[in-house]
């Protein structure tokens, strides 16, 4: 058991049985700043993981998104 929680995202396990939390960016937001329509559900699955936190303020969430874009193939 301790190999399968250490094995998995901690944040992940904690957050099970809540509510899903939606995307502050649209895909229309997205796609305007450039990110390709393949990638826009896991940029957008980030953000609302980051967002959920209230950590980061909205106004840096459109570089944000462009940065998850830069790293996802």
């Amino acid at each position: 058991m301790a190999r399968f929680v250490w094995g998995a995202d901690p944040l992940a396990l904690q957050r099970l049985g809540q509510p899903e939390r939606k995307c502050p960016l649209s895909v229309p937001e997205l796609a305007r700043l450039g990110i390709p329509a393949r990638k826009i559900p896991r940029v957008q699955a980030e953000l609302a993981r980051l967002a959920a936190d209230g950590a980061v303020p909205r106004a840096a969430l459109p570089a944000l998104a462009r940065r998850i874009a830069r790293q996802l193939l």
